[in-house]
């Protein structure tokens, strides 16, 4: 026990933090994480002498809605990489117009930029100085991890365990090695917020009133806090709550008047002046109208219901979803730290019900409170941005360290006394293990790009069909030659080049039916995007793999026709293959779904657990002007129905012109 609580603990603790961050941020490709590109433009933006955001910069600077933020991140970083040249950026930054943002399921195209030679090592240009700025960010992370240590100390004395059990809980966890590797104010925010919760219990705490430093020291935490992000002002508030508890403690109400000021006018002094500007500037001292100018709100707030079904993405985001929130890990350790949660939050009851006294000698109350307050604060802020917008677990890493320190303190209290002791080190290496395995289990498989085949391979169904002047499609592979409604059908393009290419062209692949509607499309740049055109070898051969999606609605029988080309994404513009802009590989058979019901085009298409379409059928498949088309539904009930709705059925010319419509109860009422 009495090892715990050396404060030695904490220096293996971080440099094991730092070698697994800066892991992570090698690991990572560039700006392959939540909004990471814009972070790093705005950072570039200043670096290049442009200065803090105008009015005419709003929509059109790449720095996006990242403007809008605090600055002090951004200044920092611009600060370190000021001396880069950025002249490659065009070469590094460029855009997946196909990146499937948010979609965990997704085949492929998880990156939201495309990578090659311009950002691998070694580093120049635009690469090294983002890889400055993510280093700034381990470091951060950093101060996080032992001010987490610093606090869970301070909270729960008596259990010596708990603060290095807490410190690695935080300095372990793969979505905060995630982001500390990466260019983003929270960093900043996470690492001067949790500073500042330290403090205030430090404050809170002491048996003397602390001197003007102290309370100096705080009013410059919490003006930081504000001058990194919007969640920073919290602080200012915890602030003043941690003044006044001190103050009540020993009944010192002149100090808590002095010191309210002192930290408010420390607070103003370092992030004022740039609330102040964006008044003067924009007519709203949080910017938040330069956010919403780039991106827009929901037009309808979130309901409870949405916030719940929210919920759980949010957790898990908490503890392991990477990339553009579309990298996701094994559903196993998303339970595995569920548990952990739980088993914490779990040794609380055991510790006030079967060991009251020792837990009351081991807490600090007062800390406690703080903390707790602390932590609601927070999430009521992440409850309302995720009203307005769409919230992500990172922004709970400002109250990490109170959460982990209690959790802590209940995995510490359920055990025995004698096995205390070993608690942390154990939960250590096995937290450890995790977060290291993590970029190799998960990120690395995401974003590596497909090797050529070997001099000599032999491809399937070869051809000599030709691109423009320099792409081949030299040949393919058919998974196979049907698909129900509802499955997917795979499909891999043997490529080749026989020059470098200048151009990124994107790959299509369309199953029409007879009557030539289009059934089923993939859009992708090539190697599931992580192998754009730029960076092929001259004469290898590339695999290219495909999935085509085919729709539950899919009217069968049908037989597709699988069409393939290629095309520029910024023109539109496709290449021509032997005189036409697409080439045919073959047909793929749809039978009817054979579910038992007997039904036309059977499929099961659930409407909030109260109906579900069950079959439909078209009397036909074309029309002429002035011609009726008549649909038949068939629907399953399946739970009591209280209202009396109305069945809209539409005729749509893609993406929303509605050409004809019939609204009407069902069986006309």
């Amino acid at each position: 026990m009495k090892n715990a609580d050396r404060p030695s603990w904490i220096v293996p603790i971080v440099v094991v933090y730092v070698v697994l961050a800066t892991m992570y941020s090698i690991v990572v490709p560039l700006f392959e994480a939540p909004d990471e590109i814009w972070h790093y433009e705005y950072i570039r933006w200043l670096a290049e002498g442009h200065g803090l955001p105008e009015p005419a910069d709003v929509g059109v600077a790449p720095w996006a809605q990242e403007g809008s933020q605090p600055p002090l991140y951004y200044l920092a970083g611009a600060a370190l990489t000021a001396a880069i040249p950025t002249a490659n950026a065009a070469a590094v930054i460029r855009y997946n117009p196909h990146a499937a943002v948010g979609d965990g399921e997704a085949f492929g195209n998880k990156n939201m930029l495309l990578h090659g030679k311009a950002d691998a090592w070694p580093w120049r240009g635009v690469a090294l100085a983002a890889h400055i700025a993510r280093f700034l960010s381990v470091l951060l992370g950093a101060v996080t991890v032992t001010f987490t240590y610093y606090t869970a100390r301070l909270a729960l004395p008596g259990w010596p365990a708990a603060a290095p059990l807490a410190a690695m809980l935080v300095a372990f966890n793969p979505q905060f090695l995630f982001v500390s590797g990466v260019v983003s104010n929270d960093n900043l925010v996470t690492a001067v917020g949790t500073a500042g919760v330290w403090l205030c219990l430090h404050i809170a705490n002491r048996r003397e009133p602390p001197s003007v430093v102290w309370v100096i020291l705080l009013g410059v935490l919490a003006g930081a806090a504000a001058l990194s992000k919007l969640s920073g002002l919290l602080l200012i508030a915890l602030a003043l709550l941690a003044l006044f508890l001190a103050a009540w403690r020993r009944q010192a109400w002149r100090f808590l008047i002095w010191s309210s000021l002192v930290v408010l006018g420390a607070a103003i002094l370092v992030a004022g002046w740039w609330y102040l500007r964006n008044w003067m500037l924009f007519g709203d001292p949080l910017a938040l109208s330069v956010m919403f100018a780039v991106l827009p709100p929901r037009t309808v707030n979130a309901g409870p219901a949405e916030l719940l079904a929210l919920a759980p993405g949010i957790w898990r985001s908490f503890w392991a979803v990477f990339g553009w929130f579309n990298v996701l890990a094994s559903s196993w350790v998303y339970w595995v730290y569920s548990l952990l949660v739980v088993a914490g939050l779990a040794g609380w009851l055991v510790g006030w019900l079967g060991r009251t006294a020792e837990t009351r000698r081991a807490v600090r109350l007062l800390s406690l409170l703080l903390l707790i307050v602390w932590i609601m604060a927070v999430v009521a802020s992440v409850v309302r941005w995720a009203q307005i917008n769409y919230a992500q677990g990172r922004l709970l890493f400002l109250v990490a360290a109170p959460l982990m320190t209690v959790v802590a303190g209940g995995l510490v209290a359920i055990w025995p006394q004698r096995w205390r002791s070993l608690v942390a080190p154990l939960a250590g290496v096995c937290l450890a293990f995790l977060a290291a395995m993590a970029p190799f289990l998960w990120i690395l498989p995401a974003y590596a790009p497909p090797e050529p085949l070997p001099a000599g391979t032999r491809v399937p169904n070869p051809t000599a069909i030709r691109f423009g002047d320099h792409i081949q499609l030299v040949g393919y592979a058919l998974a196979r030659d049907e698909v129900l409604p509802g499955d997917t059908l795979d499909l891999t393009l043997y490529w080749a080049t026989d020059a470098p290419l200048d151009t990124d062209y994107s790959v299509f692949v369309h199953a029409t039916d007879e009557v030539e509607i289009l059934q089923a499309q993939r859009d992708s740049q090539p190697g599931l995007g992580n192998l754009p055109m730029r960076e092929w070898p001259p004469g290898a051969i590339i695999a290219d793999r495909h999935r085509l999606a085919v729709p539950a609605t899919t009217h069968a029988p049908a037989r597709l026709r699988i069409d393939v080309g290629l095309y520029d994404y910024a023109t539109g513009e496709r290449l021509l293959a032997e005189g036409s802009d697409r080439v045919t590989l073959g047909y793929v058979q749809v039978p009817p779904r054979p579910d038992g019901s007997g039904l036309p085009n059977a499929t099961r298409i659930d409407f909030d657990g109260k109906l579900a379409l069950a079959g439909y059928e078209l009397d036909r498949r074309t029309l002429a002007p002035g011609e009726r088309l008549t649909v038949t539904l068939w629907w399953e009930v399946l739970a009591p129905m209280q209202r009396d709705y109305v069945v809209f059925t539409h005729l749509v010319l893609p993406p929303d012109a509605v050409w004809a419509q019939q609204d009407q109860m069902p069986q006309g009422g």
